[in-house]
């Protein structure tokens, strides 16, 4: 399969609306991580999940596939007024030129080679825009698909029976640029 990778227009209510029931396909059955419930914003009704990072702040990357539906997605935020991570009481960083990585999500193709695919696009589009590190936090099932694209653990806890990291990435890791290659 080929994806188009693009920057999401979230001044755009309908394509807000599209990544939005991505968002929440991706995750409505995850049961193994009972923190994103109270992290993030779910609509069950309208089937809908976003962040509690404004729209404004955030640089979202979506992938979509032959059809126009978004198939992955990587929401960031890039203004960091308020940081995801302070839910769960780590340490804020103090660097200059960093984002937080809000989300990252695929609906139906899980393939690896896909994934690694679509986080170099988004590094990439990061580093354009004069960023050089990114933070994140992850639940342990993702850990060590983070670690494989440079995460480093800065902190880990455990909240409410679950553990939590927190995460930091280089946008400039060297394995992305040999992916291209």
């Amino acid at each position: 399969m080929s994806y188009a990778f693009e920057c999401l227009d979230t001044s755009d209510s309908l394509q807000v609306a599209d990544y939005e029931r991505a968002f929440y396909a991706a995750f409505f059955k995850v049961t193994s991580n009972r923190l994103i419930r109270s992290l993030w914003l779910w609509d069950e009704t309208e089937q809908r999940l976003s962040t509690r990072i404004a729209y404004q702040d955030q640089l979202i990357v979506v992938g979509r596939n032959a059809t126009g539906m978004i198939e992955t997605a990587i929401a960031t935020n890039i203004a960091c007024r308020e940081w995801q991570a302070a839910a769960f009481d780590f340490s804020l960083p103090r660097d200059q030129r960093c984002c937080e990585f809000l989300t990252f999500f695929t609906v139906t193709d899980h393939r690896l080679n896909y994934k690694l695919r679509f986080w170099q696009a988004c590094f990439a589009e990061l580093r354009q825009r004069g960023l050089e590190i990114a933070y994140g936090t992850t639940a342990a099932r993702l850990l060590k698909l983070y670690q494989r694209i440079g995460g480093v653990v800065l902190e880990q806890r455990e909240i409410e029976r679950e553990m939590r990291y927190f995460l930091k990435f280089s946008l400039e890791r060297t394995w992305m640029k040999r992916l291209s290659e």
